[in-house]
């Protein structure tokens, strides 16, 4: 009887302790980084993901009780990167990537890779179709078949903005790419979702815009990653910071890439001088984001 109330509290035991395991493991499972593209994101074929609504608090709380708006995920598309960063006047006119040429004959042969934009030092590494999370709308929803692009800062300038279009006869794909460092890659995805089609690259352009320096504006904010996926802002001023603005993008550490054209941005209205304020921003993780500008203003923009 001794012997068989042992077994089963041996038993009773040994379950507990694997629900603990298995409790763990899906911690683990549930707290990690998204899978990788061309060693970011690899895609999953047999499975599907649903999409879900990331966290983005819209007030946030100032030292003393005041409150502000707190403008999470704003995603710097072209008209939005125009509002918070100064462009040229006149847009520079697209520039025509090269094609190549049969040396024997002259005979055009369309655009292959890699191939770079002329003046600009950014070279397209090579243009591949990619079934798995789509990142350019935000949405990270599942894709089949999108055409993705591999592209390399070799400039001496950051890219600010470019659109890269490629002819396939009479069908154009669309890259957009925003906030580029220097020496950086990136994988940007046609960005309304298009495949690669049949007929083969004929041409391509690029309009192309450039900072001198992408400004983190270390003197009158410092920003800090908390490692919890939230971000602090403080300002180092004597003065109320009217808005700054923390520019992101998805960045894969090991891999060295960023990963989607697409940036976002966090807003934060009225920072009082010497003041702190600690968001969560939408589509922000530690594990997988990089702060690559950040901007103060005289007004709330």
């Amino acid at each position: 009887m001794i012997n068989n109330n042992w077994v089963k509290a041996g038993i009773g035991l040994i379950c507990v302790a694997a629900l603990v395991l298995i409790v763990y493991v899906a911690m683990i499972l549930d707290s990690r980084s998204p899978d990788p593209i061309w060693g970011v994101f690899q895609p999953k074929p047999t499975e599907t993901t649903e999409a879900t609504e990331a966290i983005d608090p819209t007030v946030v709380t100032l030292p003393g009780g005041e409150t502000v708006p707190s403008q999470g995920n704003t995603q710097t598309q072209p008209d939005a990167l125009e509002e918070s960063v100064t462009l040229p006047e006149d847009k520079p006119a697209s520039v025509i990537i090269p094609t190549e040429k049969d040396p024997e004959t002259g005979e055009n042969l369309g655009i292959t890779y890699p191939c770079e934009v002329p003046e600009y030092g950014l070279v397209i590494e090579k243009l591949e179709p990619y079934s798995g999370m789509f990142v350019e709308d935000g949405t990270n929803a599942q894709a089949e078949n999108v055409a993705m692009m591999l592209v390399t800062n070799n400039g001496d300038f950051p890219v600010e903005y470019t659109q890269i279009c490629v002819d396939h006869g009479d069908e154009k794909l669309y890259f957009d790419i925003s906030a580029l460092p220097v020496g950086e890659k990136l994988v940007v995805q046609e960005k309304t979702g298009k495949a690669i089609p049949e007929e083969a690259a004929s041409s391509a352009t690029a309009m192309v815009v450039q900072r001198a320096n992408m400004e983190m504006s270390e003197s009158k904010v410092e920003v800090t990653d908390n490692g919890d996926n939230t971000l602090t802002i403080k300002n180092l001023t004597k003065d109320t910071i009217p808005t700054v603005r923390v520019f992101y993008k998805y960045y894969m550490e090991e891999e060295g890439i960023f990963v989607g054209g697409i940036a976002f941005t966090v807003r934060i209205t009225r920072l009082a001088a010497g003041s702190s304020v600690t968001v969560q921003p939408a589509h922000y993780t530690s594990q997988t984001s990089r702060v690559v500008m950040v901007l103060t203003y005289d007004s709330e923009v």
